[in-house]
């Protein structure tokens, strides 16, 4: 009992380190199945702790804020929904890669969980940059993990693009840090974010927009923005799915919500006339220049797992775009708009992986568009919750993802009139596109040979996530409304 109250008044140190310390255990011991119902364990238990920072944020290094904690919430909840349905992944695939390698997969899934709980509750510049550091190893050698020329030619992608995007934040996070030196001084206080918003009026306006400019293409390779984005459909189509199900949920956030505090620092420098430029422009360029790719990009591809991956480049765009339109409206929608779509993709991916199961095997090569067509012949709960989760994705309503949209196509009339006409052509295309693909997942003559099949029983936690998504926009708790209204006033 002593021990859990321990853990209790450190809950923040704990839900970050707990999975990097028993990564190692899993890595090297027990059969895949262990490591499979270890993963839920842990999962379960970070989960709890992320609730228990509510009470206890920690401190110091690691000091979880109201972003960070309603971040690492969600980063907890989609991991353990995710380590559910892996164990129907692992039963299916397990002849598929050797022991070994499913060691591999069980310790970097937790890897992966506690680098981006880390990134979320770092009060440091510099922790920051190593936990997101820490999250591109693991989920390197997890997109790799099949062995396959497409595999491993992803994760060199992967690597490189990442190595590069690292490289240009590790260069901005100094450049911050020596900006900051003249006010705060040498050592941790000129590295804290706390302390930097603080005093951000004050910083060096000059080296905070050449800052900005590296930490922007550094974290938004992270984020998978326009230009270094060519990692993501790759890494979604070869990697692990129940790995790419947390990808989307948990990495991109980091990045983005790592964008979002020095987006504040930079605000409120230029409002203070400190000299530094106002970083809306940056942002609204790289947004939308995502969200009109992706919109042209959507219409060729075949392979869901690529096909979902360019969707969350595009969302990934509208909410830095919302970021870049500012106000506390926008912000507001940017988060709202990134907690949802965090939801309904993993769901999405989840979904997808009992579905690829039904038809022969729920590897990569296994999710072609015509291969999955006609799921209300295998089992029609199925269907039904994958035309859902295809269908919330457009943004219509009932889907929460309208009423995120509709909050930031109305800021940006109101705001920067000019781009409202390409980000609403963004969005209408990129939602044609989409629904292209529910009636023939759904209702198109099924291939071949094409047999009923079981859901199974844990396919509920998947309609869990659709059911918080509408509940979210549309009958959002009062208490999390004010949390998150306040989040978005102070970071405007």
């Amino acid at each position: 009992m002593s021990f859990w109250l321990l853990a209790l008044g450190f809950a923040a140190q704990a839900a970050a380190f707990l999975p990097l310390l028993a990564a190692p255990v899993i890595g090297f011991f027990g059969k895949p199945m262990h490591g499979a119902f270890a993963n839920v364990v842990l999962c379960f238990l970070v989960f709890l702790l992320t609730l228990a920072v509510f009470r206890h944020p920690g401190g110091g290094l690691i000091h979880a804020d109201e972003l960070g904690m309603m971040f690492g919430v969600l980063t907890s909840f989609v991991a353990l929904s995710t380590s559910l349905t892996n164990i129907a992944f692992v039963r299916s695939e397990i002849s598929r890669m050797s022991v070994r390698r499913w060691r591999v997969y069980h310790a970097m899934c937790q890897v992966m969980l506690g680098t981006t709980i880390l990134g979320l509750y770092a009060d440091n510049i510099g922790m920051l940059w190593v936990a997101v550091e820490g999250a591109t190893i693991s989920a390197t050698l997890g997109v790799s993990l099949p062995r396959t020329a497409t595999a491993l030619e992803a994760g060199w992608k992967y690597f490189v693009l990442g190595g590069v995007g690292i490289a240009l934040a590790l260069f901005g996070t100094m450049l911050t840090y020596l900006a900051a030196q003249p006010v705060l001084g040498p050592g941790l206080q000129a590295m804290s974010f706390a302390a930097l918003e603080a005093h951000a009026a004050h910083l060096d306006g000059a080296l905070m927009t050449l800052a900005f400019v590296f930490l922007l293409f550094g974290y938004g390779t992270k984020s998978a923005l326009v230009p270094l984005h060519g990692w993501l459909p790759d890494a979604y189509a070869e990697g692990p799915i129940p790995l790419t199900a947390t990808l989307s949920g948990l990495m991109l956030n980091v990045a983005l919500l790592a964008l979002l505090r020095f987006r504040h620092l930079m605000q409120a420098n230029f409002l203070a006339l400190g000299g530094a430029l106002p970083p809306g422009p940056f942002l609204e360029t790289l947004g939308l220049a995502s969200l009109l790719l992706v919109a042209f990009s959507l219409w060729r591809r075949r392979d869901a797992r690529r096909f979902f991956g360019f969707s969350s480049i595009e969302n990934s765009g509208i909410a830095v775009f919302a970021f870049g339109v500012g106000g506390t409206v926008a912000i507001f929608a940017g988060l709202l708009h990134m907690i949802l779509h965090g939801l309904i993709k993993s769901a999405l991916f989840q979904a997808f992986t009992r579905a690829a199961a039904m038809r022969g095997g729920a590897g990569p090569g296994q999710y072609g568009f015509s291969h999955l067509r006609g799921m209300m012949a295998s089992n029609k709960y199925l269907a039904w919750l994958l035309v859902g989760c295809v269908f919330f994705l457009t943004g219509l309503p009932p889907s929460g993802l309208f009423a995120t949209e509709f909050l930031i196509i109305s800021q940006t009339v109101q705001r920067v009139p000019i781009l409202s006409l390409p980000l609403g052509a963004g969005l209408l295309l990129c939602a044609i596109a989409i629904i292209r693909q529910v009636g023939p997942l759904g209702f198109a003559p099924p291939p071949k040979n094409t047999m009923p099949a079981k859901a199974g029983r844990l396919l509920g936690v998947v309609y869990l996530h659709l059911a918080l998504v509408v509940t979210l926009a549309f009958a959002m708790p009062p208490l999390l409304f004010v949390a998150l209204s306040n989040i978005a006033t102070g970071l405007q």
